[in-house]
Formats: structure tokens, C-alpha cells, sequence
């Protein structure tokens, strides 16, 4: 009765703090009433559905019209990662549009990149040309004052938009590239430091870029400072190309490029003047949303913990919960091995099958469905780093294991101490508790996304529900390869061949078990994002596996990029992953939960495919 009133109150307080966190999101991107936000549904010239969000100050109306900025995110991303554009925006007098572009987020339609970024179709702007037409025609906005910023991919749009709109009056993209289009009006082209794309800053020094090309693009006639703005606003020459100490990925929620953006509206959208609404460019709230909404993503997982206690606590969950197997454990010197092994395999492979998402054609024509991008990458290396792990455990319990007597209830497969037996009925039991754990998460979620409008995430696309059929139907065709990785390599693998050792106390034991599985598993992943960024941070120029000779692209941009944002979300995950097999004495339970997590992440998240 004690252990479950404890969970009941842990369940109870990671409710209040979700609460609490959200409702703190909610009010903070309203600058605490002084902004309204509304959803808005536009259709394009395709017929295909555009999701956006209006940010309107309150005080703008029909009789005091205010300047509208359309906001633009990046590939693979959605409009709430341009939250921090938004929000900072907003507060100071602007009426902002951030849009998800075809195929990304809740908008219908397509990525169809290669037509995009070709340039082949001038004209084809992944819906954000709809964004701009709806902005202009607001009656709250003044469309003598209209702006269009956005990163990277994004930026690249931004251009396109104002290439067919010369009523534009300033532009600002940001971590991204200059294509080259004449009679752009008063750009601030953002440079990131360590810009892993678009290197048209490149040719750097730390006070000036001399990058001939980037100057010619932006009409200048000589090596240009970093910070220094040139030319004149009245006549939408002014240009700015601010220097940001920062990588691609993270330039969005860097203080330096929102104080730049704000301020690059203010003297190109209101010439130059500090009114009523005017706020310092440094002082900035978004940072607390985006701490706000990391707190609910993480409680929300947390909150699984005491929930799963109070149900297999019931008659019916009850023999989930087996005993531990404790008869087999690895020797130290093994475990470190088959930990070093598995973790330099996971690392070999990542690079050359993740960059295979880039392959477009040969991926949708292989796998027509499946159609979100960057989760097609993961998947193929879930794939074969599960079938390597699986062959290397076979033959190692064809040997080492079966000859010393090591069974698969040693293992935490099976039911029976003695034999290969299944228990089906309580393997169903274990997929009912599992689904109950997701449908918890989901559902937490809906509920703050119906009521409030807000996502659990930290800047990037997490938790946030199904807006598509597509969309939930890939959930489920990405759920069974990511299951097999970690039912093989989380599962077989980390609890049973490279079984850990019991410490003095349940809690030590399982946070050094989760400290080795994060090496296990990890700690390759973490070597390639140290050989490509260590030696560029220090100096060193360029990216370092590039620099290297090995392998470089875009591919290699993209998921050295990403691992920025994978190591510490499958941190996470590798934590509930050790509870739950802690919790139950099996893989099963951990698994189902883990791979429905991230199969959620990737399917409503990424990009869709044509």
C-alpha cells in the first residue's frame, strides 16, 4: 500500500509539473497576453492543404495596421522550430506567419526537394508563396511593410517568395544560401561559424568574409565586415551579413541571430524607429518556452515509470512483472568488449546507410511506402545493425553460451527456466501494457495540443499528434524495424549476452547499467560527432571527417548534424529502455514502449516524400 501511494504521488506530480510547463509555454509565446496565436489552413495553387500559425499582436487592427514577416523553417523540420523568430517578433509590434512548407508538419502535399532546389521551376515555393499572398492580404497588416525570413532550407524559400514578390521590403535568411536572385531587397544573410551547408562564408577571417562570389551576390564591391551594414534602406540596398558563433542546426535558438533578425525588421519594416512596442533585441523570453516544453517532453516519458508500477501492481498486469534473471552475468573484460564491438559496428554503418535518404529516387521507387524521409535513413541502419548484432549473438550462444549452460530465460526471452517456452499470454499482456504506455503519452499530448497549442519538444518536431492518415500510417510501418533493433540490439544484446552485474543497491545498479548501455550503444555515434566538429571548433578548418578524407556530402552533413539531436534523445530512451527491462525481466515491455517512441518522433515529424 505504501509503494503504491509513492506512485500515485510521483504520477500525480509529473502531472502537475506537465501542467505547469505547459501552461508556462502557453503563456510565454503570448508574451503573457499581448500576443493572440491562431492555427490558419490556407490551400495552394495545387489544391494541397498549408498549416500555419499567425502570431498577431493584439494591439494590431484594421485601423493600426502593423508589418507582417512570413517565417520559414528549415528541411525536415516544421513552423515551431521557428518559435524563437516568432515569439520575439511578435512582442515587438509585428504580425508573423510561420507556415509548414509542402510535406512537412500539417500541411499536405509533397517535399518535392529536387524540383525545389534545382531551381528547374521558379515558381514552385513548397506553399510558402501562399503564406505571403495570405499575409498581404490581413487587413491588420501593412503591405507597404512586408518582410520573409527563414533557415536554410527555408532561406532558400524566402527567396523565391520575394523573387515574386518585389513588394517586399526585407529579407533575412539565416544558416543558409544566397542563389543569386537580382532585385532582392535589404537582406541580412546570417552566417553560422560552423555552417555545415552552405559555406559561402567560407573564405573567413574572424573580422572579414572576402568570399568573392557571396559579395557579388550580395551587391557589394569589395571584402565585407562581419556585423557591418552596407548600402542604404530607402532604396533596398542595404545589406548585413552577421557572423553567429554557432552550427547550422542551432543558429534558430541562438540569441545573437534573433537580437539580428528583430532588429533588421525594425529599420527596414519601421525605418529605423523604437515605438511603443519596441524591446531591446537582447531581451529575450523564447529560451523559456523552449525550457518549458523540454520539461514536459521529458516528465511526459518519466511519467511512464509510476504509471507502469500502478498497473502491474493490478491482478491482471501482475505477471508482467517476472523474476530477474540472475544466473548468467558477463565478465567485466567480455562486457567491454561486446560493448566496443557493438558500439564501432552501430558507428560504421550509420554514415553510409542513413545518407542513403538522399538517394530520392532510388528510395521511392524501392520503398514507395515509405514516405518520410529521414526515418527511411534510421530504418535501414536499425535493419542492419540488428541483423549483425543477431548473427554475432547467435554465434556466440551456439558456443560461449550453450556450452556453459546459458539458457534464453537466462536471457530475458524466455518464460521458462528450463526451456526455449513462450508464454503468448503474457507476451500479450506485455504489448497491452505497452500500447497503454504510449496511448498515455499520446494522449497527455493531445490533450495539451487541443487545449493550449502546444507541442512537447525542444525546438525540433517530437511529440505532437498525427495531423495525416499518412502520417499514422507510417507510424506503424516504421515501428516494426525500429522493434527489431530493439528487440535485438536493446534487447538480446544489452540484457542478454552483455548481461550486467548487480551493484549494492537497486537504484546504483540502475544508473551504472544505463551509463554502460549509453557507451554500448552510443559512444561510436559520439566518436563521429568528435572527429567532425572537435577539430573544427578548435580552428582547424572545415568539418573534420570531410578534412579527413572521409566520407563527405550532404549526407554526412545531415546526420552528423542530427546526432547533435540523436545521442541525447536515445539517452533518454536507453534509460527507460534498462527500467523496463529492470521492471519486468524480460525485453519485451521496453522494446514495444522505446521503439513506439521513436517511430512517433520520426513519422510525424519528418518530411513526406513524394
Amino acid at each position: 500500500m505504501v509503494e503504491k501511494r509513492k506512485n500515485i504521488n510521483l504520477l500525480v506530480l509529473c502531472l502537475v509539473v506537465i501542467v505547469f510547463a505547459t501552461i508556462m509555454s502557453y503563456a510565454i509565446e503570448r508574451d503573457f497576453g499581448k500576443v493572440a496565436i491562431k492555427p490558419v489552413k490556407l490551400v495552394d495553387e495545387s489544391g494541397a492543404n498549408v498549416a500555419g500559425i499567425l502570431f498577431r499582436p493584439k494591439a494590431a487592427t484594421p485601423e493600426n495596421k502593423m508589418p507582417g514577416i512570413l517565417n520559414l523553417h528549415g528541411l525536415f523540420n516544421d513552423k515551431r522550430a521557428q518559435d524563437s523568430f516568432s515569439i520575439e517578433l511578435a512582442r515587438r509590434g509585428f504580425v508573423v506567419l510561420a507556415i509548414d512548407t509542402l510535406g512537412h508538419g500539417d500541411s499536405g502535399g509533397t517535399a518535392q526537394l529536387e524540383r525545389f532546389m534545382s531551381g528547374s521551376d521558379p515558381s514552385y515555393s513548397m506553399g510558402a508563396n501562399t503564406g505571403y499572398l495570405y499575409l498581404k492580404s490581413l487587413p491588420i497588416v501593412d503591405t507597404d511593410n512586408l518582410g520573409i525570413m527563414g533557415h536554410s532550407m527555408g532561406g532558400i524559400e524566402s527567396q523565391v517568395v520575394a523573387a515574386m514578390n518585389p513588394d517586399h521590403k526585407a529579407l533575412n535568411p539565416h544558416g543558409s544560401m544566397l542563389i543569386g536572385i537580382p532585385g532582392l531587397r535589404n537582406i541580412l544573410f546570417t552566417v553560422a561559424r560552423f555552417e555545415e551547408f552552405f559555406r559561402e562564408g567560407e573564405d573567413r577571417t574572424e573580422t572579414m568574409v572576402n568570399n568573392p562570389m557571396l559579395i557579388e551576390k550580395l551587391g557589394l564591391a569589395a571584402p565585407i565586415q562581419w556585423d557591418t551594414t552596407y548600402g542604404e534602406f530607402s532604396a533596398g540596398t542595404a545589406r548585413r551579413v552577421p557572423y553567429v558563433n554557432i552550427s547550422h542546426h542551432f543558429i534558430t535558438i541562438t540569441n545573437k541571430a534573433v537580437a539580428e533578425s528583430v532588429d533588421w525588421m525594425r529599420l527596414t519594416l519601421k525605418d529605423g524607429r523604437k515605438d511603443s512596442f519596441w524591446i531591446e533585441p537582447s531581451k529575450q523570453i523564447f529560451g523559456w518556452k523552449n525550457l518549458f516544453n523540454l520539461i514536459a517532453f521529458v516528465v511526459t516519458m518519466l511519467s511512464l515509470i509510476p504509471l507502469t508500477n500502478l498497473l502491474l501492481a493490478t491482478e491482471y498486469f501482475s505477471p508482467v512483472a517476472q523474476p530477474r534473471p540472475e544466473r548468467y552475468v558477463a565478465s567485466t573484460r567480455s562486457w567491454w568488449v561486446y560493448a566496443t564491438v557493438n558500439t564501432l559496428i552501430g558507428a560504421i554503418l550509420f554514415l553510409p546507410l542513413t545518407g542513403q535518404v538522399f538517394q530520392y529516387d532510388k528510395v521511392n521507387a524501392a520503398l514507395p511506402f515509405m514516405k518520410v524521409q529521414m526515418a527511411n535513413g534510421l530504418t535501414l541502419w536499425y535493419l542492419a545493425a540488428a541483423v549483425i548484432c543477431g548473427l554475432l549473438f547467435l554465434l556466440w550462444y551456439r558456443t560461449s553460451a550453450k556450452n556453459a549452460g546459458v539458457t534464453m530465460f537466462d536471457l530475458g526471452i524466455s518464460y521458462d527456466q528450463t526451456t526455449s517456452r513462450m508464454d503468448w499470454s503474457l507476451l500479450g499482456k506485455t504489448l497491452l501494457l505497452g500500447g497503454i504506455c504510449f496511448l498515455w503519452m499520446y494522449t497527455l499530448q493531445g490533450i495539451a495540443q487541443w487545449a493550449l497549442g502546444q507541442e512537447f519538444r525542444f525546438v525540433w518536431p517530437f511529440m505532437r499528434q498525427f495531423s495525416r492518415p499518412v502520417r499514422f500510417a507510417s507510424f506503424w510501418i516504421y515501428l516494426l524495424p525500429a522493434l527489431a533493433f530493439f528487440l535485438v540490439n536493446g534487447g538480446l544484446f544489452l540484457f542478454g549476452q552483455a548481461r550486467q552485474r548487480e551493484y549494492a543497491t537497486p537504484k546504483r545498479t540502475l544508473f551504472v547499467w544505463w551509463l554502460k548501455n549509453c557507451y554500448a550503444c552510443l559512444f561510436g555515434l559520439f566518436l563521429i560527432w568528435v572527429v567532425q566538429y572537435l577539430p573544427w571548433f578548435l580552428g582547424m578548418s572545415g568539418p573534420g571527417l570531410p578534412a579527413l578524407g572521409l566520407l563527405g556530402g550532404d549526407s554526412t552533413m545531415m546526420w552528423t548534424l542530427w546526432l547533435q539531436v540523436l545521442i541525447p534523445e536515445f539517452a533518454i530512451l536507453l534509460f527507460l529502455l534498462t527500467w523496463f527491462y529492470r521492471r519486468s525481466g524480460k525485453v519485451y515491455l521496453g522494446a514495444v514502449v522505446v521503439s513506439s517512441l521513436v517511430s512517433w518522433f520520426l513519422s510525424v515529424g519528418g518530411a513526406l516524400a513524394p
